[in-house]
């Protein structure tokens, strides 16, 4: 329920909390005039902030109807902790920031906050899984406001290709926490020129949902998308009756795109859990060395498919397979010299189209969707080279390596990525076997190894150098305690993937030095 009418004179305080880009300033704005031409008294103030995620700024309002024949309020210029009536912040983590500076109080403030996620370095530099529990703040919420109104509005904001802000405003407009009607809203909207369509079309359905009730539980941030490379973001995999191609389509709303006949089939063939993963992969590998190498990236799927097949017969669990597809399309699509160059090259030809032409050349494929780490391949101790790249002699170097793309599979660099392959997916056939005669659970570390290969100078150094002192233990132990391989195979992985230069070269050996204080520990 809207909370009850202030009295007359008494001010009410509002605190936005937007990061850089999201329209902040532009929701203040909004709301100001929106209040003034409701006859109301009002006065914003902001303050700018440095934070991980391109910025942070904190915007203060507070407004007030006029008292007949008493003197103006006297208007504050920051928020008092415990003394705000309504909070709106436009990512998740952003709302845990205001409660932690106690900005909201159960007896008084209505919370309005978008349940999408913008991660944060640190979030984003551990080479597992490093995000902060959603859940978490979101039962934060309920504990710390009186009223809360939670869910995704950025997803809205993007279903109409218009800014966040237009979504909050409509939230909290439809909230009923302010004394302005909708029609003066949706008046300043139709002020603003361009854009005004879709900013309305995304303002009427968040303020929908906010009439409606939106749910203000941990459910509330379940279907709640990320922004920044999504890791799990399925394909849409489907196959017409008589085919040329097969179209391949991301919940992230880009493209469809097209695979030939002979892939599409070797995509077609595989479960339908790990063909979502392995569609994105065989499209990005055909980009990066054509239809060949894509069909010998789904082969050796089908090879880790097989692998997964049980020996008494009963289903198969494809949960390996389908990582191994992710991992495997990553590893696959290695940096080199040709592919930065080809990369580099786009984003130089890019920048001097016309904006809509140059925005789809540089556009990236699918699969930068899957996750935020790089893949890589030998070290090199060198420091690089720089480039002019805006200068003719910069940009004939650049093309010149770009067009070394056919000679690729004949480089060092490839042959030893190809074998490096081949031993990890030895090994995981290996560790399917293992599995399915002793329920060992090794088969899905194996398949997220990779992971460790990641980043570039020491980082991928020591990544790479975990990534084979790691299997070639497993591969050592797992012939006589299959169980005990798998597990230290775990802790190893894990040692390696939160240290903040993903992993160090020695990451077993501080695996091993724990184990017999834990052993000790528990006689």
């Amino acid at each position: 329920m809207p909370p009850p009418p202030k009295p007359p004179g008494k001010p009410i305080t509002i605190v936005i909390a937007a990061l850089g880009g999201q329209g902040g300033g532009v929701l203040t704005d909004w709301i100001m005039h929106a209040a003034r031409a409701e006859g109301l008294l009002a006065q914003a103030t902001s303050t700018p902030g440095v934070s991980q995620r391109t910025g942070s700024t904190t915007y203060y309002l507070e407004m007030a109807r006029r008292s007949e024949g008493a003197a103006p309020p006297v208007f504050g210029l920051t928020p008092i902790p415990g003394e705000v009536d309504v909070l709106v912040c436009a990512e998740l983590l952003e709302t845990a920031r205001m409660l932690e500076r106690g900005i909201s109080s159960p007896a008084r403030t209505t919370v309005v906050a978008s349940t999408h996620r913008v991660y944060t370095t640190r979030e984003k530099m551990s080479g597992g899984d490093a995000r902060f529990d959603s859940g978490r703040i979101v039962d934060a919420v309920g504990a710390l406001a009186g009223r809360a109104v939670l869910f995704d509005m950025d997803a809205i904001a993007r279903r109409y290709a218009s800014a966040i802000s237009a979504s909050l405003f409509g939230a909290l407009a439809g909230s009923g926490a302010l004394p302005i009607g909708r029609a003066a809203c949706e008046d300043v909207m139709r002020s603003g020129g361009r854009g005004t369509g879709a900013s309305l079309a995304a303002f009427t359905e968040a303020y929908e949902r906010a009439q409606a009730g939106a749910p203000d539980t941990a459910a509330a941030v379940a279907d709640a998308p990320v922004v920044a490379a999504v890791a799990d973001a399925p394909a849409i995999v489907t196959v017409a009756d008589a085919p040329a191609v097969i179209a391949v389509a991301t919940h992230a709303g880009t493209p469809t795109r097209a695979l030939p006949v002979d892939i599409a089939r070797g995509v077609a063939a595989l479960p339908p859990s790990v063909a979502e993963f392995a569609a994105i992969g065989a499209l990005e590998l055909i980009e990066y060395q054509g239809p060949r190498y894509a069909s010998r990236y789904l082969d050796r799927v089908a090879r880790i498919v097989i692998a997964s097949r049980r020996l008494d017969g009963s289903p198969p669990s494809h949960e390996a397979a389908r990582e191994g597809a992710r991992w495997l399309a990553l590893w696959m699509r290695y940096d080199d010299v040709i592919r930065v160059a080809r990369e580099k090259s786009r984003e130089e030809v890019a920048a001097i189209l016309p904006r809509r032409l140059g925005a789809w050349l540089q556009g990236g494929g699918p699969l930068r969707r899957f996750t935020a780490a790089a893949t890589g391949g030998a070290s090199s101790s060198g420091k690089g080279i720089t480039l002019q790249t805006t200068s003719i002699a910069g940009a004939l170097a650049l093309r010149t390596l770009a067009a070394l793309r056919p000679v690729r599979p004949h480089s060092l660099r490839f042959a030893r990525e190809q074998q490096a392959i081949e031993d990890w997916l030895v090994a995981l056939e290996l560790a399917l076997a293992h599995d399915d005669r002793w329920e060992g659970g090794a088969a899905v570390a194996v398949a997220r190894l990779p992971r460790l290969i990641r980043g570039y100078g020491e980082t991928h150094a020591n990544g790479r150098d975990n990534f084979r002192r790691i299997l070639d233990a497993y591969r050592r132990a797992s012939g006589t305690d299959p169980k005990r391989a798998a597990d230290e195979l775990r802790q190893a992985a894990e040692a390696a993937l939160n240290d903040p230069a993903c992993g160090t070269p020695n990451a077993l050996a501080a695996v091993a030095a724990a184990r017999p204080a834990a052993a000790s520990s528990r006689a």
